[in-house]
């Protein structure tokens, strides 16, 4: 290669390669910017070593067998006239040397192996710990896969080189009257190139060995049988045919390479012939077993390798140490019964995040650039009252503003952050239908202390996905107040520095942006917030996590947080049940929620606490990365009083659950006991109930916590066999209880609930009205509650005018307990009708009742309740008893 070729193919390299390393370079000074410049340089230094390690081990290996067909093909040649094949050869060796190199790079499956702590669980197999599965067998894939395609390389680049070499033969004498033509000497190929082969072969076939010792450990991995695992065929028969097959590989090896002495060049192809057969014949005889010996006899043959299933997936998901316990249903309850769980009954959730979601962006948005994006359920501590509460946080969406204001200067300089949140209670609604506020508007005016934002500007959240740069000549939009706006500058720690020529025009490349390096707005002190869409910037941060789908944003000492749960996975658990998470995007056969993710709303901090330090795979991490994970201890305690837990990991363990509660081998091989997540009806169509959030006490607890919770039936039937909740609240996080029903009492479903609601006339022939009348009936999820050893069922009911921008508005709240449905205008209502007192307000189509004496014993309770509820400072129920009393009072 002449030095003006070399020159332009290093020209041409940093031409093509200018972005990366820009890029690399912005994420460095970002990476320093955040305090985690130890993850970006463990993980790019590892990656170059290790990228440069396999580029250079595949050229120097392919180079190495095409030097030597080149010495055998050019014994009795002038070397002189195979320079133009040299340049191509080596040409097209670099190039795909490079694509290698990029494509074993992966510094995680190396770093996972060299810090692996064990599991301390063996594999019922070959007794090894499950870390030898989970870092060590990746590691020997990897390694493998490399291995085979640098041999398989070595040997097309050696045969193509014993063809470029050996040149042409000439077949005519130039004498003649035709030219003279050429072919090529196949037979002095074959006495040149056989020999080579041979050795190629022979370290083939040793490679061949280990790939078949890594296919017996890969059985515990088999879906073949009746369970995920190596079944009965598998560790008699198929086992077996890998441990020949692996040893014929080896002694094919050894004699491949002795045949350059022995000379029998059939051998290596025989060899191939032999394997292949071995192989061939064992999957008939695997075939065979399977058909004439198993299957007649399945239960019993397979029933230890059902068992290493059950056993594996309960570990696994952590799902084995559930607290089973029997719920003895009565339908006994009294007035004095929801009295005594007013804790329960006050936070029974009647607003649905969906029309909660339109309801918000038509209430509090104030300007067409903000979105609320998601509603999510959390619950705090109001003036000693604990209270669920649905929230949302105001972010900025550029998107929604006018084609002709979206310039650089608004979307990247001025339109920065969004600003506030709104919250509201779960189960307070006004007299129009519409939340009760709890946080509401710009500036953000709070009812409480402990939720009132002192900082409300959000720079970082889940809808915001451009950069912004702040500290510039050109004022940040703050908030909107009437007719104007107030401006700002931003005031804290994120964002990476602008002072200098190189980190602006760093990131014009980086971004695309040429106005960061020519703006004339951008000041020495300028800096520029990069990945502010909160689910980015842990990716960023940590890609070897995985995240839930659902961050939420709290309210802790006047600052507004992201919490993110984040888990650690893998699909290399033996014996296992992997299951697919499309929210994930991966199949796994084992999870943990191992780390909580906060993030500062206006700062962008990212700190990440272990809350499951027993995680084998999360300390493995943290000895790949001593600095960046903190104890969960560390974490403030107000925070610690918002964590949840998490909807991705609590669905897919039910998913197991449902099936995996039956730990008796021969039911679990029957289905005999299969549990489904019930359907409901939500607005007029037919879905899966998904898990929702309640304050609520167990049986046999003293006091109400914060927990998931989720409904089963059996497979099949409608009517329900159990439930299950999850505790969120210290010290008790993690904690997941199931209660089942005794198989000899009926407890309704959902769709029984909802086949109930459409049966009874009354409530169906005003919903029939309703959308008679212009309006669309939303109902919301249907909420199975269980109350003592009882089960209350809600269904809060919207009203929804079908023209474009209305309101959604609750209507009514369906109670269904028993034998008895009743759909009233409030929850309290409805309870009052099923449990004895006289209906404060009239069902569709009845009268009201009660006699005078009556309805004034009925004011004179409700008065003492509202001044008890004044006297705690509890507004909406004081609010509620109020209009109760406005309504008996109409009566009478």
């Amino acid at each position: 290669m002449k030095w003006g070729q070399a020159i332009f193919l290093v020209l041409l390299a940093f031409v093509i390669s200018a972005g990366t390393i820009f890029s690399l370079y912005g994420d460095w000074l970002w990476y320093s910017a955040v305090g985690y410049q130890a993850i970006f340089s463990t993980i790019i230094l590892n990656s170059i070593i290790l990228g440069a390690a396999a580029m250079a081990g595949f050229f120097i290996f392919v180079t190495l067998n095409v030097f030597i067909a080149k010495r055998r093909s050019l014994k009795k040649k002038s070397r002189g006239k195979t320079r133009g094949v040299d340049t191509g050869l080596a040409i097209a060796i670099l190039f795909i040397s490079l694509g290698i190199g990029l494509a074993f790079s992966n510094w995680e499956v190396v770093w996972r192996y060299l810090n692996q702590v064990p599991f301390g669980v063996a594999d019922p197999l070959f007794s090894l710990d499950v870390s030898f599965y989970v870092f060590t067998l990746p590691l020997w894939g990897y390694l493998f896969t490399y291995a085979a395609i640098t041999l398989f390389a070595g040997i097309i680049f050696s045969l193509v080189a014993y063809f470029a070499y050996s040149g042409p033969r000439k077949t005519r004498d130039e004498s003649e009257d035709f030219a003279p033509a050429y072919s090529i000497d196949l037979s002095a190929i074959k006495e040149r190139f056989t020999p080579h082969l041979s050795v190629l072969l022979g370290i083939v076939f040793i490679l061949a060995y280990f790939g078949f010792t890594i296919a017996q450990f890969n059985l515990l991995f088999s879906g073949s049988g009746v369970v995920y695992g190596a079944g009965y065929t598998d560790v008699n028969v198929t086992l077996y045919i890998l441990m020949l097959m692996s040893w014929i590989s080896v002694a094919l090896g050894i004699f491949c390479i002795a045949n350059l002495w022995i000379k029998r060049w059939r051998v290596p192809f025989e060899g191939i012939a032999a394997i292949i057969a071995v192989g061939v014949i064992g999957l008939l005889i695997a075939g065979v077993v399977q058909a004439l010996v198993v299957s007649p006899d399945e239960f019993n043959l397979e029933k230890p390798y059902i068992e290493r299933n059950i056993e594996a997936t309960l570990d696994a998901y952590g799902i084995g140490s559930f607290d089973e316990r029997i719920f003895p249903i009565s339908y006994d309850l009294k007035q004095q019964d929801l009295e005594d769980n007013a804790g329960t009954i006050d936070n029974i959730r009647l607003w649905d995040w969906r029309p909660l979601t339109k309801t918000y962006n038509q209430l509090q948005l104030f300007r067409t650039y903000y979105d609320f994006n998601d509603v999510d359920i959390d619950r705090y501590l109001l003036d000693g009252d604990y209270r669920q509460v649905m929230v949302s946080a105001r972010e900025m969406n550029i998107m929604d503003l006018q084609s002709n204001a979206r310039t650089w200067v608004n979307e990247h300089l001025v339109y920065t952050h969004g600003y506030g949140i709104v919250m509201n209670p779960v189960n307070i609604v006004t007299p129009e239908g519409l939340p009760d506020f709890f946080v509401q508007d710009i500036p953000p005016k709070s009812e409480f202390d402990s939720t009132e934002v002192e900082n409300p500007a959000i720079y970082y959240g889940e809808d915001t996905f451009s950069y912004a740069i702040t500290g510039t000549t050109t004022n940040e939009l703050d908030y909107p107040s009437g007719n104007e706006n107030v401006y700002t500058t931003y005031a804290g720690t994120g964002g990476v520095s602008l002072s200098d020529a190189l980190s602006r025009f760093t990131f014009a490349v980086k971004e695309a942006s040429p106005e960061i390096l020519f703006s004339a707005s951008i000041q020495p002190e300028s800096k520029i917030l990069l990945y502010r869409d909160i689910a980015d910037r842990v990716r960023k941060l940590a890609p070897f996590l995985r995240y839930d789908a659902d961050p939420y944003i709290v309210v802790s000492e006047g600052r507004l947080f992201w919490i993110l749960d984040a888990y650690t996975i893998t699909d290399s658990y033996p014996y296992s049940e992997p299951v697919y998470s499309s929210n994930q995007r991966a199949v796994f056969n084992y999870i943990r929620n191992s780390v909580k993710v906060l993030i500062d709303a206006y700062n962008g901090n990212v700190t990440f606490y272990v809350i499951d330090q027993e995680d084998p795979v999360i300390r493995t991490y943290m000895k790949i990365f001593p600095d960046v994970f903190q104890p969960f201890d560390d974490m403030p305690d107000d925070l610690k009083s918002h964590i949840r837990y998490p909807e991705d990991l609590f669905s897919v363990q039910a998913e197991l659950y449902a099936t995996y509660h039956m730990k008796d081998p021969r039911v679990f091989y029957n289905r005999e006991d299969v549990w489904v997540v019930p359907d409901e009806i939500y607005r007029t169509g037919r879905q899966q109930i998904t898990p929702y959030y309640v304050i609520m006490r167990l049986p046999g607890d003293d006091t109400e916590q914060f927990m998931m919770m989720l409904p089963f039936s059996p497979r099949g039937k409608e009517n329900l066999i159990a439930w299950m909740a999850a505790k969120s609240d210290m010290p008790d996080y993690g904690k997941i209880v199931v209660y089942a029903f005794s198989k000899q009492e009926l407890a309704y479903g959902p769709m029984q609930i909802e086949a109930r609601i459409d049966q009874n006339t009354d409530i169906s022939q005003l919903f029939t009205l309703w959308g008679q009348a212009g309006s669309s009936v939303i109902r919301g999820n249907t909420l199975v509650i269980p109350v003592k050893n009882s089960i209350l069922y809600i269904e809060p009911v919207y009203l929804e005018a079908t023209e474009t921008g209305t309101l959604p508005e609750l209507k009514r709240v369906i109670v269904s307990y028993e034998n008895r449905v009743v759909m009233r205008e409030t929850l309290q209502d409805a309870l009052a009708e099923i449990f004895g007192s006289a209906p404060t307000q009239p069902g569709p189509g009845e009268p009201s009742g009660g006699t005078s004496e009556e309805t004034l014993q009925q004011i004179a309770e409700l008065y003492q309740k509202a001044q008890e509820a004044l006297a705690a400072g509890n507004l909406g129920l004081y609010q509620s008893y109020v209009d109760r009393m406005g309504s008996l009072l109409e009566g009478y």
